[in-house]
């Protein structure tokens, strides 16, 4: 009981955080992406600080100096909304790649597109895959860090997806490196549901792919590095074999 009352007292935190920062801090957002983005940043900071304070719900880093700090892709599995707070407050210059209805979200969705977030109309197909691969590129190209999931939606704890193919045009387009990055938020930051577990979260930044690789190569060395770091997978699956000349 006291595990799910310290949970929705988080989430009525984050809630108003949200919108009373989002609210107060508007003319950031309209003076600039740079400005925009240092209030989100220093609101992702804010609830990986509140999360450990309130829930119990603490992380460590493992591979820091593998973090990019110029123009790259970085992929990460999906588990939970805690990787997208992480991220961000983590890489210095982040956009992420998100559905396109959020967007339309009070709030959250003004700041998304003031951060210079790329959003994907998914229903539009091969079209919207193009508009985001252009878009990506150009983040890239300017110094910043996109970040994708490419299992394409969360994923529970333990358990494996396949990578949707939109991480390797994205990849082939930017000609740029990518950061594999692997953690276990799902099995402290339950979803779905309020439910936060105390414990430790593990991210691990693995050693970036560098450029260049075919798209078969890449997707199986990407899921590699991934899934062969993730901790939730300890005796749960095999992890994929990396192709030796990767």
């Amino acid at each position: 009981m006291l595990i799910l009352l310290r949970s929705y007292a988080f989430t009525a935190y984050m809630v108003l955080t949200i919108v009373i920062m989002g609210i107060v801090c508007l003319p950031a957002a309209l003076w600039g992406k740079r400005a925009a983005r240092a209030v989100v940043k220093l609101w992702a900071r804010m609830m990986l600080g509140a999360l450990k304070t309130v829930s119990g719900v603490s992380y460590t880093v493992r591979g820091a100096e593998n973090i990019p700090q110029g123009g790259a892709l970085v992929a990460a599995n999906h588990q939970s909304m805690w990787e997208t707070i992480a991220l961000y407050a983590l890489l210095p210059e982040p956009v992420m790649i998100l559905k396109k209805e959020l967007m339309a979200v009070p709030v959250y969705g003004w700041w998304a597109r003031a951060t210079g977030n790329i959003a994907v109309d998914r229903k539009a197909g091969a079209k919207a895959l193009r508009a985001m691969r252009a878009a990506a590129r150009e983040a890239i190209e300017n110094g910043e860090q996109v970040t994708v999931f490419p299992e394409g939606t969360r994923i529970a704890p333990g358990a494996r997806a396949p990578y949707q193919p939109g991480v390797a045009g994205v990849y082939a387009a930017a000609g740029a490196p990518c950061a594999p990055v692997s953690h276990d938020s799902g099995r402290f930051w339950r979803h779905p549901g309020v439910r936060k577990e105390p414990g430790e979260i593990t991210l691990t930044v693995g050693r970036p792919i560098e450029p260049g690789l075919d798209r078969k190569s890449f997707m199986a060395t990407l899921q590699a590095r991934i899934d062969g770091a993730r901790p939730d997978l300890d005796g749960a699956a095999q992890p994929q074999k990396e192709p030796s000349h990767a």
